[in-house]
């Protein structure tokens, strides 16, 4: 069974419709302009506080409206590629756009580096032994 499908077990009608409208309006607003919180509990048929508290309060709300988000917003993953494209293309290419496009197509990689500094010398047991001495007589000052 999806997730999708769990959540949407777990959620009444009225909320998964609740959780459609808000992601649409947060994703893809009508005519460019976000509805605000009480027009939107409005059309829901609920009260302000009612969608608030399912929006910031109710973990399964929450979890399937951002899947609903997600997958609206993978529906314009054409467009940002586009995009993408443009600003690589355009009279001045952006840098930031190129290593972007080569990131994702993992032709480029951050690379880290850690080395380590050890002793020249190895220490011998007996050395190691008097350190702990040393360290134990420490502490046990501080006690």
């Amino acid at each position: 069974m999806s997730r999708m499908k769990e959540l949407e077990a777990k959620l009444t009608l009225q909320q998964r419709k609740a959780a459609q409208v808000v992601a649409s309006n947060e994703v893809s607003p009508e005519e460019g302009a976000k509805r605000s919180q009480a027009e939107l509990a409005e059309e829901i048929g609920v009260s302000r506080m009612t969608l608030y508290r399912w929006r910031f309060q109710n973990p399964t709300f929450i979890e399937y409206m951002n899947l609903l988000a997600d997958d609206m917003l993978s529906g314009h993953r054409s467009e940002v590629y586009g995009q993408l494209l443009r600003l690589i293309k355009g009279p001045q290419p952006s840098v930031k756009a190129i290593d972007l496009f080569m990131r994702r197509h993992g032709l480029l990689t951050d690379r880290q580096v850690t080395t380590t500094e050890t002793d020249s010398g190895s220490r011998s047991n007996e050395d190691l032994e008097k350190e702990i001495d040393e360290l134990d007589d420490i502490l046990g000052e501080e006690e």
